[in-house]
């Protein structure tokens, strides 16, 4: 499995970039290349301004000049282009609590039944920024940006997707604001705590 981390969104309702605010003396970003460098062939950050500081094994890159700034499907697009072949996992920035345990078993789904990819819903939300995807559908990504469709959904109509009911997970908490993210330090200062 490939993972590609995207940190290039704008983070405007957190005020500061969410990849790089620190959680029990971590920076989010070092935290998701922490939790999947052991179970990924690649690791590639996605980010539009400089990262430093970060493992020499990670491959960080910008968005295409084509699509700059025009959301995570784009940041996808770049991924995929960069690995080629193989599974990948994608997920985004903002989830601290995101584990490889769960991208292992959607791994194992996609490949167990052939799928373009295993997307989790949990309280009746889909993930698709936590999900696993098969390289091969870079054309599918292509086709859905030429097509000037920006959402990640608009690429999953056109895959062979299976949709994977987890229930109540901390993996897909999401920070987009100041007090989900002061809420996140809380949870997990205080599990390394004990």
């Amino acid at each position: 499995m490939n993972t590609i981390i995207l940190a290039g969104g704008k983070s405007s309702r957190m005020g500061e970039n969410k990849a790089l605010v620190r959680i029990g003396g971590k920076r989010v970003i070092d935290r998701l290349i922490e939790e999947f460098l052991p179970v990924s062939e690649k690791v590639i950050v996605i980010a539009n301004e400089v990262f430093t500081l970060i493992d020499d094994s990670v491959l960080i890159l910008e968005d295409s000049e084509t699509y700059k700034g025009q959301g995570p499907l784009v940041g996808i697009l770049t991924g995929l282009t960069a690995v080629k072949e193989g599974t990948c996992l994608v997920v985004a920035c903002d989830m601290p609590f995101a584990s490889r345990e769960l991208a292992t078993l959607l791994e194992r789904t996609l490949i167990e039944k052939n799928l373009d990819a295993a997307v989790p819903i949990a309280d009746g939300q889909i993930h698709p920024l936590f999900a696993v995807y098969q390289a091969r559908i870079l054309d599918d990504v292509i086709s859905t940006l030429k097509e000037g469709k920006r959402a990640v959904k608009s690429l999953l109509d056109r895959l062979n997707v299976e949709y994977i009911e987890i229930g109540k997970s901390l993996d897909f908490w999401n920070m987009n604001t100041r007090e989900e993210y002061l809420e996140a330090k809380n949870i997990i200062e205080g599990n390394e705590s004990d």
